[in-house]
């Protein structure tokens, strides 16, 4: 930026001072009108104001003066972003890059849009990184940070090395990292990421809005480790009305669930809980106390494996409340009447023998009871 006016209004933006940057402006009427960089200064003012009508209509003002003004543009851009025009904005992001084909600002606001959700609203989309780009790195503000950082660094090891020296490898689950790189690109709309919601997905029952809320909250539970909620909200999808193509899309969802880690996994509905609800907790996880009172041998997909009938204690470990058929490798050594915490992913109900069938993550022998 050129002029003084404008630069030191773009100083009091990025000090997040959007109040003072606006009446400094406006008080500054002479040397505002006709200046094209000093009107995109106070559209950026009132976006972060929220006075978007205002911001819309001196984003324009500032565009007449000068049509190639790269700070209108992405002034208008992001106004068109939060009225919900997306590819009004990626016109714009592009129109700069034509302009300036090295702005990184408008490079990063088109891969930023790629990836916001179909649902999002206007006013979850922050503006300041759409506006004024990623935050530079500043060598003084690194210098200050180094002996914070490193303080705060060495407690966290510590508390991580002597009170919860079982999970310290969880900070460090290179699986999550992977499962959460792939979602972002599991859309429930393939082609529309842009955030259109076709008619076509309505359903007797749910709108497509609210389809598309369904699909986003099952990816946000997955990103946030509370696979349980993800896995039912997935179920409810596939047992509802909603169309194949969608019900597919699901599916396709449901393929990038995988198990918690058995050191902080805390969600475990009870043994009932999943009684009542065995189809919408296909495929989540339980962590039971139980005790083994048969083993047999059975076959899955051509592989032997074996079968323990387990009888399942309640939430207080003292009444059973019911059996449950769990599928482990041979190479597990399993005896009856053991004791066991088991950490296992659900396969479904048998109605025939009343037991939930369960897959073997992890098996943790307790004391037997007396």
């Amino acid at each position: 930026m050129k002029n003084n006016i404008s630069s030191n209004a773009y100083k009091l933006i990025k000090r997040k001072k959007y109040k003072k940057a606006k009446n400094y402006l406006l008080n500054n009427t002479s040397k505002l009108n006709h200046n094209a960089e000093a009107l995109s200064m106070l559209a950026f003012a009132n976006i972060f104001l929220k006075d978007f009508s205002a911001a819309e209509e001196v984003s324009r003002k500032a565009l007449r003066e000068d049509s190639f003004c790269i700070n209108a543009t992405l002034a208008k851009g992001y106004i068109s972003l939060y009225n919900g025009h997306r590819e009004n904005a990626l016109r714009e992001y592009f129109r700069i890059l034509d302009l300036s084909p090295d702005n990184k600002i408008a490079s990063d606001n088109i891969e930023r849009i790629r990836f916001l959700t179909n649902n999002a609203k206007g006013n979850e989309i922050k503006p300041r990184p759409y506006l004024l780009g990623k935050k530079e790195f500043s060598i003084l503000k690194f210098l200050i940070i180094i002996p914070i950082v490193f303080i705060l660094s060495l407690g966290s090891y510590l508390i991580i090395d002597r009170v919860y020296p079982m999970i310290k490898y969880v900070l460090l689950d290179r699986e999550q990292k992977e499962l959460r790189e792939k979602l972002e690109n599991v859309y429930l709309f393939e082609g529309l990421e842009e955030g259109k919601i076709p008619e076509s997905a309505k359903s007797p029952t749910y709108s497509p809005r609210e389809v598309a809320e369904m699909f986003d909250k099952a990816k946000k539970n997955m990103r946030s480790a509370s696979v349980n909620e993800a896995v039912m909200i997935i179920n409810g999808a596939l047992e509802s009305d909603i169309n194949d193509y969608l019900k597919e899309r699901f599916r396709v969802l449901k393929n990038f669930v995988i198990a918690p880690d058995y050191n902080i996994f805390k969600e475990s509905p009870n043994y009932l809980t999943v009684v009542k609800n065995y189809n919408l907790y296909e495929g989540g996880f339980i962590k039971w106390k139980a005790d083994v009172s048969g083993i047999s041998k059975t076959n899955i997909d051509g592989i032997p494996k074996n079968k323990a009938r387990l009888l399942i204690y309640d939430n207080n470990g003292k009444e059973i409340v019911g059996v449950a058929d769990l599928i482990y490798s041979q190479n597990i050594s399993l005896e009856t009447k053991s004791h066991i915490e088991v950490y296992a992913k659900i396969l479904g109900y048998d109605n025939l023998s009343r037991a939930v069938l369960l897959d073997t993550q992890i098996i943790k022998h307790l004391p037997n009871k007396k």
